[in-house]
């Protein structure tokens, strides 16, 4: 395995590691980035052991946060970034619909809205977000009730159990998910960072990460899957 570099950058870390198979040696370092490297050395019976270990870290790291890329090219680091991941606690409320299918990807099925105020039209909508195990987001499907026809509760439940369906197996469990944003029906869908404002008077902003559109769900820091409402 030739040299893989990953960082991780968020509100709390910046830092990197990188891995490497020489020969039956693992060689990996990390630090903050920026400052000098940890090295560490690793020695296994043979070449093959060597880079499974490497993958089994590569595996690892990725699922705590790291993405791979060139570390020349990360940018310099700054306050007020977004949370790597945000927890989803399944319950029985607005996070019923969070789980992981037999492949492995995470979903959070659920219902945003544009509250009719003044001359806002509204709207409620259907969003099923689709990620990777890693928490990327993969796929973003977003519907207007009104366009679909479905004006009645049952309707709507058809609907969903519908979407379900489309994942094949699944099953219902807490998720770990990057906050992320997309445009549908001309405005933001999605699980949308606030840095917060520091001239508010507070000595920290108050960050948060909301479900938008209609902020019915309001996730804080230590993210840890409780929200407000």
């Amino acid at each position: 395995m030739k040299r893989r570099e990953f960082y991780l950058q968020d509100d709390q870390s910046n830092k990197y590691w990188t891995v490497e198979v020489q020969g039956k040696e693992v060689v990996t370092t990390n630090g903050r980035i920026g400052a000098k490297p940890r090295e560490t050395r690793a020695s296994f019976d043979d070449a093959g052991a060597a880079l499974r270990e490497a993958e089994k870290e590569v595996l690892a790291k990725r699922r705590k946060g790291y993405l791979e890329g060139d570390l020349s090219a990360v940018p310099e680091y700054v306050q007020g970034l977004p949370p790597r991941f945000v927890r989803i606690n399944h319950d029985d409320y607005h996070a019923q619909y969070v789980g992981k299918t037999a492949g492995g990807d995470q979903f959070f099925l659920t219902f945003p809205f544009v509250p009719r105020l003044g001359s806002e039209t509204g709207g409620e909508y259907i969003a099923l977000y689709l990620f990777d195990e890693f928490g990327l987001l993969k796929e973003a499907k977003v519907y207007s009730e009104h366009e679909q026809g479905l004006t009645t509760k049952t309707a709507i439940q058809e609907f969903t159990a519908q979407l379900l369906a489309g994942l094949g197996k699944y099953k219902f469990a807490d998720i770990k998910v990057a906050p992320f944003s997309v445009e549908r029906f001309g405005r933001p869908f999605g699980l949308i960072f606030d840095p917060g404002d520091e001239d508010d008077g507070n000595d920290e902003p108050y960050i948060t990460v909301t479900v938008e559109p209609g902020n019915y769900m309001a996730f804080n820091p230590p993210w840890d899957g409780d929200y407000d409402t």
